[in-house]
């Protein structure tokens, strides 16, 4: 009994160093940062032939690469990833606005650009000219994203339908095709999705609601040190060009201007 007593505790003991279940975990000597993301977000994080690729992915692999982390990217669909955030599945989420309600459950890095949300609609669409023209349209939103309050908060009687998809796919073939008549996205996704990819919808008017990016976690003493620790990585990388260097990359500009 004693033997299978002692056996039982070493093997709780070593379970128990897998991971600190506060924060990033270490395996094998390695430090790994589980990072939640949809894997359809062109440009900013997106899967493609096995391997994770976007905008927010190349920030992420410069900060973490300077703090010695690897990454694990662990993907779902948005309610997925916040659902994964609030249980401790995952470390952090991409793409991620730093909003006031988001604040009571979370902490954040310093904010590394900020996004703007914008309307979309089919090319031949004439009745749709800015945000201002979607009262009375069906207007289509990803489930657990940031812009429907953004659109909310700015144009509290917009008096548009809005309507909750699960992913990007389905709505660009429904605003295309007419069965939808305008998207609220985020302004540097539309603009890569319709320059790079050829999906069938125009930007409809001026962006509006900037809103700070970074990276949430749960308030824990180990998460609070390695924001820290990411703040200045920030701070470096902003000094040095590199996240100018990766806008440029990706959008053909420099988006940190305009924060």
């Amino acid at each position: 009994m004693k033997k299978w007593t002692f056996l039982l505790s070493v093997l709780m003991l070593i379970l128990a160093g897998c991971s600190n279940g506060d924060g990033a975990s270490a395996s094998g000597g390695d430090k790994v940062i589980k990072i939640g993301s949809s894997p359809d977000g062109y440009p900013t994080s997106y899967q493609q032939d096995g391997e994770m690729k976007g905008f927010n992915v190349d920030i992420y692999n410069a900060i973490f690469d300077e703090l010695g982390y690897e990454i694990e990217w662990v993907l779902t669909d948005w309610t997925g990833v916040l659902a994964n955030l609030d249980t401790g599945n995952v470390d952090t989420a991409s793409n991620f606005a730093l909003t006031p309600e988001r604040g009571e459950k979370y902490i954040f890095t310093d904010p590394y650009y900020h996004s703007k949300a914008a309307i979309a609609a089919a090319p031949g669409n004439e009745e749709i000219q800015s945000v201002e023209d979607i009262g009375g349209k069906d207007v289509g939103t990803i489930l657990g994203t940031n812009f429907q309050n953004v659109l909310e908060d700015q144009y509290p009687e917009h008096g548009g339908n809005i309507v909750d998809y699960e992913n990007n796919e389905v709505v660009y073939r429904d605003v295309g095709s007419g069965k939808l008549d305008a998207y609220i996205y985020g302004r540097e996704q539309l603009l890569a999705m319709i320059n790079d990819k050829d999906i069938p919808l125009k930007i409809a008017g001026e962006p509006f609601g900037s809103q700070p990016v970074g990276l949430p976690f749960k308030d824990t003493k180990e998460n609070r040190a390695l924001i820290e620790d990411i703040n200045e990585v920030i701070g470096q990388l902003k000094q040095d060009g590199t996240l100018t260097r990766i806008s440029e990359d990706w959008y053909g500009e420099d988006i940190f201007t305009e924060d």
